[in-house]
């Protein structure tokens, strides 16, 4: 339980708290509306609100700390004093610093995942195999891993807790920096490294740097870095960071673990119709060799997402026995990967929690390998992908090749990037159908009359472009089969 005093000595280089130092507060949120009696809210300041304006609000709720500018509670404090007020410079800062301080009061394992994509899929995925071993893990809500969400997992440590999956993402360069200081990760994973926020990361190979951050750090720290050794962003790692480390790779049918500098490496390989990962592994993973598990979301790339997270939890020290029983734990996350089916048939992957060039190629892959199986038609309906900076207009073109490639029949873009990626596909001579629309109502009438019972959908767009809309629409017009595992 945060106490006054421990806050006001946290931050006593920027606060002069006042009220009661004895209070201990029940919670703390930055989040006016779920304020719980006693709470310590902490008004935060974003581009489109300011929470100090909620102030007085959170205190009638129930309140019994503010954190706010020097200047608010230097005026607010006599009016209520009862309330302990804390008065600092940046609210931000002094929530993050709250974040850290708390997470050092907690000698528990610590991971870190990070990543262009597969960020929260491979940490839901840990998070479930971990409790095959662990009672209680604290994981990312979400996908809260920026600089409040991340503190806001922190400060959710309790006694109870036995280990943490802290889930970081950067949008900007410097980011990962001060994440990684703020966790003090024992062990860090990278998932991928592809195009992601350009508009102020610039290009891949900033990304890449600045993703490397989290590897750097935590084997410096003598921790242990989790290396994607199919990633050519990721691989060197292998080579060129002391400390303790273990690969992961996934192997083509016919090709061998590819070599690396590790002694401690897992390889899968996918079986059954894409449907089962058989691994091996040595040094760490070797307790792994021979066994089969049942993919829990389709896909390669999560087959990926998959063996990062085995690799990870086999780093922390679970038996293979633990990862199994651990994984029968997972639920899918609503718009991620997710299958659903029609009353029909009509297969459609739901996968419209976000966007960016490389989890829009491995969408378009899914999609095929889902339509193998059935021998039906492939329609993908696309939303714009967003924050990719000035080459935007590249990566939507881009996308043209992907789906000529992989022999899609229809199609049904929205958004105005995706006009792009039609003049493309016109351009290249796409021989199946292709429709731009300006809302989700004719795109998805559009598609309900294109669609044939059992043909394999695809849904997928950056999440401001709300693409749940359209399986809204299909569900209410043809019915849900209820969720479907691959």
């Amino acid at each position: 339980m945060l106490s006054a005093d421990w806050i006001s000595h946290t931050l006593q280089t920027q606060t002069g708290g006042s009220g009661p130092r004895s209070s201990s507060f029940s919670a703390i949120t930055t989040d006016s509306r779920k304020i719980t009696s006693g709470c310590l809210f902490v008004a935060l300041v974003g581009e489109s609100f300011d929470g100090h304006d909620f102030i007085e609000k959170a205190i009638d709720l129930g309140a019994g700390g503010i954190l706010c500018r020097e200047s608010a509670a230097n005026s607010l404090a006599g009016k209520y004093p009862s309330v302990h007020f804390s008065g600092v410079r940046d609210t931000l800062t002094a929530y993050r610093t709250l974040g850290g301080a708390w997470r050092r009061r907690f000698k528990i394992p610590v991971i870190l995942v990070a990543g262009s994509n597969g960020k929260t899929t491979t940490k839901e995925l840990l998070s479930a195999i971990l409790q095959g071993r662990y009672g209680k893990v604290l994981k990312t809500q979400g996908s809260q891993n920026g600089f409040v969400g991340i503190p806001m997992t922190l400060l959710e440590l309790t006694p109870e807790h036995e280990i943490a999956v802290i889930e970081v993402g950067i949008d900007e360069v410097g980011a990962m920096d001060q994440h990684v200081k703020l966790v003090e990760a024992d062990i860090a994973v990278l998932t991928v490294i592809g195009p992601e926020h350009l508009e102020k990361l610039h290009d891949v190979p900033t990304v890449a740097r600045e993703e490397g951050i989290a590897l750097e750090q935590v084997a410096k720290s003598g921790g242990t870095a989790v290396i994607n050794l199919d990633d050519p962003w990721i691989s060197p790692f292998a080579k060129s960071n002391p400390g303790r480390k273990i690969g992961f790779t996934l192997m083509s049918p016919e090709t061998s673990a590819s070599p690396s500098a590790l002694n401690d490496q897992l390889a899968g390989q996918l079986v059954d119709d894409h449907k089962k990962l058989k691994l091996s592994g040595t040094g760490l993973a070797q307790e792994m060799n021979g066994i089969t598990v049942q993919l829990p979301l389709p896909g390669r790339h999560n087959a990926q997402n998959l063996l990062a997270a085995i690799a990870t939890a086999r780093a922390v020290g679970l038996s293979s026995q633990e990862v199994l029983r651990g994984l029968e734990t997972f639920r899918g996350a609503s718009g991620r990967s997710e299958l659903r089916s029609l009353l029909d048939g009509t297969p459609v992957i739901c996968d419209y929690y976000n966007a960016s060039p490389l989890s829009m190629r491995a969408g378009i892959a899914m999609l095929t390998q889902l339509s193998e199986r059935t021998g039906a038609r492939k329609i993908a309906c696309l939303g714009d992908m967003l924050e990719l900076g000035a080459g935007e207009e590249s990566f939507h073109r881009e996308l043209a090749a992907e789906l000529i490639a992989h022999g899609i029949s229809a199609v049904f873009l929205l958004g105005p990037r995706m006009r792009w990626l039609l003049d493309e596909l016109n351009k290249q001579g796409f021989s199946g159908v292709a429709q731009h629309f300006e809302s989700h109502e004719t795109l998805s009438s559009q598609l309900l009359t294109e669609m044939h019972a059992g043909d394999a959908v695809l849904i997928k767009g950056s999440r401001s472009m709300k693409m749940e809309e359209v399986w809204k629409r299909l569900e209410a017009a043809r019915g849900n089969s209820e969720n479907k595992k691959p």
